[in-house]
C-alpha cells in the first residue's frame, strides 16, 4: 500500500485487513505507520516500511525493502500525490504546473518502475491499482494544475496498461471524482464527497473483482455493501 499515510490511506489498510489481506504499508512518514490500526488477533499481518517514491533512489531503495521481506506481492495500491492547492494557471508561472505533476504524477512513475518487477515475479495474479482524484474529466476553476495533473495521471495509467498487456500483472486506475470527506477538510466537505471508509471499501471490492475496464469510477452504491472476502483474499499475497 502507497502511501499510507493519512485518512484515506489508513481508511485502505484498515479494509484490507479486515477483508482478510495481509498489507505491506509504506510511507515516508513514520509516525503515519506507527499511527496504523493494528490488525486484530490471528488476523493478517500488517508490515510496515518506511520509504517513498519521490526519487528513483527512494523507489529503488523502497522496492529492495518490500524483497528483503520476503513477502509474494498480489497487489500495489498506489495512493500517490500531493497537497491540493488552489490557483489559477495564468495566476502563476511555469514552476506552479510543474510542482503539480512533480507530487501527482512522477512519484507513480517511479513506483511503477520499481514495484511492477517485484508483482511480475509473483506466483499470482497480480493488480497494480492507481488511486486517481478528481479533476481527470472536467476543468476544475481555482485548480487548473490539479486538472492538468489529473488528466495525466489518467492517461499515465491507461497507457501503463497497455504496456504490460500479456502480464500477468493487470493496471487499473479507481477514479474518485470528487474530493474525499476528511475530518481536514471538516466543514468545508460537501455531503455528497465520500468518506475515507467508502474508497477502503471499494479498493477492497476492485480487487476482489478487477473487472476488464482499464479506468473505474468510484461508486458509492457498491461502497456501501462490504463484500464478502473470497478465497483468494486468505492467501499470503500481500498489497
Amino acid at each position: 500500500m502507497l502511501d499510507a499515510a493519512g485518512e484515506a490511506g489508513a481508511a485502505i489498510v484498515s479494509a484490507l485487513l479486515a477483508s482478510g489481506r495481509p498489507v505491506i504499508a509504506a510511507s515516508a512518514a513514520a509516525q503515519s505507520l506507527a499511527d496504523l490500526p493494528s490488525p486484530p488477533a490471528g488476523g493478517p499481518d500488517l508490515l510496515r516500511v518506511q520509504g517513498s517514491t519521490h526519487t528513483e533512489t527512494a523507489g529503488a531503495a523502497l522496492a529492495n525493502a518490500v524483497r528483503l521481506l520476503r513477502r509474494p506481492l498480489g497487489a500495489v495500491v498506489a495512493l500517490l500525490g500531493g497537497e491540493l492547492m488552489p490557483g489559477r494557471l495564468l495566476d502563476h508561472d511555469s514552476r506552479f504546473l510543474r510542482e503539480a505533476l512533480d507530487a501527482s504524477v512522477f512519484p507513480h512513475l517511479v513506483a511503477a518502475r520499481h514495484l511492477l518487477p517485484l508483482l511480475s515475479e509473483s506466483p499470482f495474479a497480480s493488480h497494480y491499482l492507481v488511486v486517481g482524484g478528481p479533476a481527470a474529466d472536467m476543468p476544475w476553476a481555482g485548480y487548473g494544475h490539479a486538472s492538468v495533473a489529473s488528466a495525466a495521471l489518467r492517461m499515465f495509467s491507461r497507457a501503463l496498461r497497455e504496456e504490460t498487456l500479456g502480464t500477468p500483472v493487470r493496471v487499473q486506475q479507481l477514479s474518485v471524482c470528487a474530493p474525499l470527506r476528511t475530518r481536514q477538510r471538516g466543514d468545508a466537505a460537501c455531503p455528497d464527497w465520500p468518506e475515507p471508509s467508502e474508497l477502503g471499501l471499494q479498493v477492497v471490492e476492485l480487487l476482489a473483482s478487477p473487472g476488464t475496464e482499464p479506468v473505474v469510477r468510484f461508486d458509492r452504491r457498491q461502497a456501501h455493501s462490504r463484500p464478502s472476502p473470497s478465497p483468494e483474499l486468505h492467501s499470503e499475497k500481500s498489497p
